[in-house]
């Protein structure tokens, strides 16, 4: 569970880090919440096969961005083009193409022309200088509404929540809490946490609404707060003009004259 914690960390920031660097179907709003009620008949198994059985299925997806992100005193908003081709690649454009990031399950890439930096290798590198391992998965898994978190590696149970489902793992973890709220109608996280309360460390990752897109169920906007002892990061991304199965491209090459952006190895 130890890993588990720390790939969710890891993933979220990569996405951060990518960011930051780089610094048309029927749409219906389904709201902050589905139908409140919950049905008290079904077992935790059942709501997470129930949770996978809803995940979005699509073949690519493209859509704007509007990323808002703060750090300390650091804030900025992040206008963006993105991409995503399911379990294969996601795109992000930003700054009229003056920074770009390209990850797939084998790559992770990005540059930016204003701080004329790049960076282009594979999720070991990244895994090294965060001291966690990384992967496509828990970041794809974020920007679709889906569990970070597998749900068939540990075993959870209910936990009473007004108007949720909330899964905990079923034995009390150590170091670590962890829970998941899925909507009751949607089975779509509403909301996740993992703290570590030795550290003042946690993740917050939220979802105010989901839209309809072309009978696919996609997230209108993701809300995700990560503290790090005594640093915290806030990110909120809102989607814009969603459209999914258009054919697409990923372009993406490195200009020349940028320099390479050095990772040190995280210290043990």
């Amino acid at each position: 569970m130890k890993s588990l914690f720390k790939s969710a960390f890891g993933s979220l920031f990569l996405l951060l880090i990518s960011l930051a660097l780089t610094s048309c179907g029927a749409k219906k709003s389904i709201g902050e919440k589905g139908d409140m009620s919950v049905n008290t008949n079904l077992g935790a198994k059942a709501v997470i096969k129930n949770h996978y059985g809803a995940a979005a299925q699509f073949k690519t997806l493209s859509g704007r961005m509007k990323i808002d992100y703060s750090s300390g005193k650091n804030s900025q908003g992040i206008p963006a083009t993105f991409r995503m081709e399911k379990d294969k690649a996601i795109w992000l454009s930003v700054f009229f193409g003056m920074g770009k990031a390209l990850i797939t399950p084998q790559r992770v890439a990005f540059y930016s022309s204003v701080n004329n930096l790049y960076f282009d290798g594979d999720f070991e590198a990244l895994s090294a200088y965060v001291g966690t391992p990384l992967d496509f998965n828990t970041i794809q898994a974020v920007l679709l509404g889906e569990s970070a978190v597998d749900l068939k590696s540990t075993k959870f149970k209910l936990d009473q929540s007004p108007g949720v489902y909330r899964l905990k793992p079923q034995r009390a973890l150590a170091f670590f809490k962890l829970f998941i709220d899925l909507d009751p109608s949607t089975f779509k996280v509403v909301q996740s946490q993992i703290s570590q309360s030795s550290s003042e460390s946690a993740l917050l990752i939220s979802y105010p609404s989901y839209t309809a897109v072309s009978g696919v169920l996609l997230p209108s906007s993701i809300d995700v707060r990560a503290q790090l002892g005594t640093t915290e990061a806030k990110m909120s991304i809102s989607y814009k003009s969603l459209t999914v199965n258009r054919d697409l491209d990923f372009p993406f090459k490195i200009p020349n004259g940028l320099q390479v952006l050095s990772l040190p190895k995280h210290a043990k």
